[in-house]
């Protein structure tokens, strides 16, 4: 069987102010694909985000309009047999993540590669932390431009409607994530902006809350998980209120 080239494969990496965690993140790609292409699409960054991302020869796009045109972008942009997003806050713990993934989906009733976070055991969704799909399976528009969060359900349609499953690889990587306080808020207000008023997707989105939580072991977060589905649906009812992460550093 052929192996996957490094050369088959684009790495999009969506960015806002990630300074703190862009090094690691691009550190980790390159280790683990030193030959693919590498770009970072930054959303008007104004930390040392853009130089960091030249230190490790991306191609460097800038947007101002917001997550879900910045993953869009990256569809548009990529040429390449294989398409993988990294989050900025992200680190590749296993170096060949994208060469098993691309093995795996040489079966084509396999249509995404979910890498979990390290010590973590229950799956759930289709998280875009560390994600590897065909790009043959997403030609066109797949996301709107004016989502700006819960972007993947865009992602699982397609999956859904070419009937591909996702396959999920334990412990590939860790993730730092920097924005939490208005986080729930405006999970909620883009889940009601891509599904409309489902009852299916708010109990899809309690289960990922509860999931996360057991993930981390937490009795902190296990406890908080009620407040944090209300916030969800806070900004589920208002989601022109809180469409926007109100942000002030970190990724996208």
């Amino acid at each position: 069987m052929v192996m996957m080239d490094d050369n088959d494969l684009t790495i999009c990496v969506c960015t806002y102010n990630s300074a703190g965690t862009l090094e690691g993140c691009l550190s980790s790609v390159r280790r683990s694909a030193p030959d693919g292409r590498l770009l970072v699409v930054d959303h008007g960054s104004t930390d040392s985000t853009r130089e960091i991302a030249k230190r490790y020869d991306a191609l460097l796009i800038i947007e101002h309009k917001g997550l879900g045109y910045a993953r869009q972008l990256c569809f548009d942009s990529t040429n390449t047999e294989y398409l993988a997003f990294v989050d900025s806050d992200v680190e590749i713990r296993d170096n060949r993540f994208f060469k098993t993934g691309a093995k795996i989906l040489t079966d084509q009733k396999r249509g995404a590669i979910v890498g979990m976070a390290e010590g973590h055991r229950f799956a759930y969704g289709l998280p875009a932390g560390l994600l590897l799909l065909r790009k043959r399976d997403f030609k066109g528009r797949v996301i709107p431009e004016y989502i700006d969060a819960r972007e993947t359900y865009f992602i699982e349609k397609r999956l859904s409607q070419l009937g591909l499953r996702v396959v999920y690889l334990a412990d590939a990587m860790i993730h730092r994530s920097q924005f939490r306080k208005f986080k729930p808020e405006w999970e909620g207000a883009n889940t009601r902006l891509a599904c409309g008023l489902s009852l299916r997707q708010l109990l899809f989105a309690f289960r990922v809350v509860v999931l996360i939580a057991l993930n981390s072991r937490s009795i902190k977060n296990l406890a908080y998980t009620p407040i944090f589905y209300l916030k969800f649906l806070r900004g589920f009812v208002e989601p022109s209120r809180w469409r926007r992460l109100r942000r002030k550093g970190g990724d996208a």
